[in-house]
């Protein structure tokens, strides 16, 4: 397993959870993993899949954010 190299696509998703639970220590590590799990979601019939990691770092990012502002 290697972070900047994942073997493939859960891989990194896993280190996209690990990063975000490190960025966002007031947040339980299990809402960040159910809000992944539904970015994921929303990408299932994408058929280019090299960017979906970053693609749900940023949405799940986003997400976070709007929730702790309000």
């Amino acid at each position: 397993m290697s972070r900047t190299n994942p073997a493939n696509e859960y891989e990194a998703l896993a280190y996209v959870i690990e990063r975000l639970v490190t960025r966002f220590p007031g947040v339980d590590e299990d809402e960040i993993t159910v809000m992944a799990a539904e970015e994921l979601e929303s990408f299932d019939a994408a058929r280019l899949r090299d960017y979906i990691p970053l693609l749900i770092e940023h949405g799940v990012r986003q997400r976070i954010q709007v929730h702790l502002a309000a």
